[in-house]
C-alpha cells in the first residue's frame, strides 16, 4: 500500500481494521454483511481482479480451500490461522481436511505456500513500549517443500533453525533478540519459550546445530 500501486480486496469475518488507502485500493468485505459466505465472496472478488487477497481467520476447509485456488490463480494471498508455531501450522492446515485429500494438499501447499510468520505478543520492559512481538518466520525453500511433501513435519523446526541464510528464525532466536535488545526481560523469555534450555545456550553464545534433516 506504501511502495505499489495495487488493488488489494479482503474478505474478513468480520473486518476488524479498517485500512487506510495510499498507493493502493483497498476493497475490505465482510462476511454475512457484505457477501453470503467465503465461497460466494471469492466467487464475487475473482470478478474485480484484485493483484492481492487478504483472507480474514481460516477456521475451516472451505476458507483454506478458497485461499489455495487464489494463490492458484496467480493471486499474492494473506490469511491468518490459529497455531502455537510456524511449523505447527502446517499440520492444523491438514487437519481441516479429511484424510483422503492430505497428500494433494500437501502438494499445492508445497508449491504455492511462501512462508509463514507466527507471532506471540511480549510485555516489554520499555517505558515508551506496550508490547513487542516474538517472531518465528518459515520462508519455502527445496528443503521445506521436500519435508512437507514427505509428511515429515516433525523436521520442520530443525530447518527453520538452519534456515537463517534464507530469512528464516524460530521463537528462540526471536527472544534472544528481544532480550538482547532489552525489550523484555529474562523472565517473559522463559516464560514463553518453546524450550528454557535452548534458550539459556543460545543467551550464552551456545549455537545448537540442528541434526541432519535429508
Amino acid at each position: 500500500n506504501r511502495n505499489f500501486r495495487k488493488h488489494i480486496l479482503t474478505l474478513e469475518d468480520p473486518v476488524e481494521f479498517v485500512y487506510t488507502e495510499d498507493k493502493c485500493l483497498i476493497n475490505q468485505r465482510e462476511v454475512g454483511l457484505d457477501v453470503k459466505n467465503f465461497d460466494h465472496g471469492m466467487r464475487q472478488a475473482v470478478r474485480e481482479d484484485p493483484d492481492i487477497m487478504l483472507l480474514g481467520e481460516m477456521r475451516d476447509h472451505e476458507t483454506f480451500l478458497t485461499a489455495i485456488q487464489a494463490a492458484e490463480t496467480g493471486h499474492l494471498v494473506f490469511g491468518t490461522i490459529h497455531a502455537s508455531g510456524a511449523p505447527e501450522t502446517i499440520s492444523r492446515i491438514i487437519d481441516l481436511f479429511p484424510e483422503e485429500q492430505h497428500q494433494s494438499l500437501r502438494t499445492a501447499l508445497a508449491m504455492n505456500l511462501k512462508g509463514i510468520v507466527a507471532q506471540k505478543l511480549l510485555k516489554s520492559i520499555r517505558p515508551d513500549v506496550a508490547r513487542v512481538p516474538c517472531v518465528e518466520v518459515m520462508t519455502m525453500n527445496s528443503t521445506m517443500q521436500k519435508l512437507i511433501l514427505e509428511s515429515a513435519d516433525n523436521k520442520l523446526a530443525d530447518a527453520i533453525r538452519i534456515g537463517a541464510q534464507d530469512g528464516m528464525q524460530d521463537f528462540t532466536m526471536s527472544l534472544k533478540q528481544l532480550i538482547d535488545d532489552e525489550l523484555i526481560d529474562r523472565a517473559t523469555a522463559f516464560e514463553v519459550a518453546p524450550s528454557v534450555d535452548a534458550l539459556k545456550m543460545a543467551l550464552k553464545g551456545i549455537d545448537v546445530k540442528a541434526p541432519g534433516i535429508l
